[in-house]
């Protein structure tokens, strides 16, 4: 497996098959919402709220014992957390599979369930290559409030409301169509996909 601690994708490899796995797969520019503040981690603990809060009241209205929701609050919080996180929440990615022995390429989306987006053989695909997009503000007037109230509290978020390049790795088929299989606004990981992908696929 070829795989780096920031890298956004990893790739596995045989004599016949070649794995190319990413949670980067949009070129997102974010919205008002920053990844720093609302994240996966905050809506599984305000869900594991919400749940716990819905039993916690009916105890109160059922049983009269005053210890008991309490307990059973806390039991219920601690054990929505992890499995709102893992299952609920888990970070979505893009998997292509490129299978030499079938002559195919199978592009999946998995989040809670696995999503077979396309298959294409791989007779198909004539070219590789990278493409960048410019992707621009599309709300001053949000990120300016945004960034008022966070300087205001003193927290400044780094990167926020700021123009934002992204690479896309393609597929480009024999139809004229293409397939997005990363996206990344670090070149040199693209690049290094890129070239990993094109040795594979000999074009």
């Amino acid at each position: 497996m070829i795989e780096a601690g920031d890298k956004g994708y990893s790739i596995t490899k045989s004599d016949s098959l070649l794995t190319l796995r990413t949670v980067h797969f949009a070129a997102d520019a974010g919205s008002v919402l920053h990844s720093g503040i609302y994240n996966r981690e905050f809506a599984s603990v305000l869900t594991s709220l919400a749940v716990a809060g819905f039993v916690y009241m009916v105890l109160v209205m059922n049983i009269k014992k005053p210890l008991v929701p309490h307990i059973a609050f806390i039991l219920v919080l601690i054990a929505c957390f992890p499995f709102f996180r893992r299952f609920i929440f888990k970070e979505r990615y893009m998997e292509t599979v490129f299978d030499g022995s079938k002559g195919t390429a199978e592009i999946c989306v998995t989040g809670i369930m696995r999503r077979k987006m396309d298959s294409v053989p791989l007779r198909d695909i004539v070219n590789v290559i990278i493409e960048s997009r410019k992707k621009e503000i599309e709300n001053p007037d949000g990120v300016h409030f945004v960034e008022k109230i966070s300087l205001q509290h003193g927290m400044a978020i780094p990167g926020f409301g700021e123009e934002k390049v992204f690479f896309l790795l393609k597929l480009i088929l024999a139809d004229g169509t293409d397939r997005v299989i990363y996206v990344d606004r670090v070149m040199h990981y693209v690049l290094s996909a890129y070239d990993e992908i094109k040795e594979f696929l000999k074009i």
